[in-house]
């Protein structure tokens, strides 16, 4: 039996949350031990949706259950190091929301902690596991030329960080895993436009096998896209995220 917790129930976190509960009523191995949220009012709603107990801080549910083993990690990007810290110190394995860190030395020092504590810390890309995404990796050769467009109406969620954290660093993921060649340069662009951080952006990545990626991610956009193509010889894909399917046609 692993002991779960998940620390921060917001949008993504009550996403964990109903998950956990989901695979316990199923079930599986596992037991949801409580949720945190700074929220208390939040924090009690979701625990008694779920069928749980609420803390109002990492603290007192290590207080309280030390014998949590794994916790999801869904506050704001900005205090992801902060709270993972507490938490691998403590012996506790942590699945982190994208982005991993706010910045590359907080992700180099969470490595860090994981490897001086002996725990695993794993990041949500949920992309990776899209059906239409495993689908077209094993179809993958010799990648020429991407176009990748993730589009998002505007929410106030993620606002601690930039779009390309926020966005695009999904297909970022999962062209960098189709590509597998090192990166030669990188050409990027990007605006502030309702918040404070960049919330469109457009990059071009080239690759030393001479492959080109060109990203657009926007969360100010009138609807929503998710859809990356891309060529190779004898062959043009589209991956809708979305309607999670591959279109294959040879050229």
């Amino acid at each position: 039996m692993i002991n779960v917790a998940v620390i921060g129930v917001g949008a993504f976190g009550r996403n964990h949350a109903r998950v956990y509960h989901q695979l316990q009523q199923q079930g599986e191995e596992i037991r949801m031990v409580g949720v945190v949220d700074a929220d208390v009012a939040r924090a009690d709603a979701v625990a008694k949706e779920y069928g749980t107990r609420a803390f109002g801080s990492v603290e007192q549910l290590l207080t309280t259950h030390s014998e949590v083993q794994a916790a999801s990690v869904a506050v704001p990007t900005r205090e992801h190091l902060k709270t993972a810290r507490r938490l691998l110190r403590s012996g506790v394995d942590v699945l982190i929301e994208k982005p991993l860190a706010a910045s590359l030395a907080e992700a180099d020092e969470l490595i860090g902690l994981c490897q001086e504590h002996g725990r695993i810390a794993q990041v949500g890309h949920l992309e990776r596991f899209n059906p239409a995404v495993r689908a077209t990796a094993p179809l993958v050769t010799l990648p020429m030329f991407f176009e990748v467009h993730r589009l998002s109406i505007f929410t106030p969620r993620s606002l601690d960080v930039d779009v390309v954290l926020d966005l695009m660093i999904h297909d970022l993921d999962v062209v960098l895993s189709f590509v597998r060649s090192p990166v030669k340069e990188i050409r990027a662009v990007g605006l502030p436009i309702l918040s404070g951080k960049v919330d469109i952006a457009n990059v071009r990545m080239e690759f030393d096998s001479g492959c080109v990626a060109n990203f657009t991610a926007s969360r100010v956009s009138t609807e929503r896209v998710r859809k990356l193509r891309f060529f190779q010889p004898q062959q043009y894909i589209s991956v809708d995220y979305g309607r999670q399917d591959v279109l294959v046609f040879a050229v």
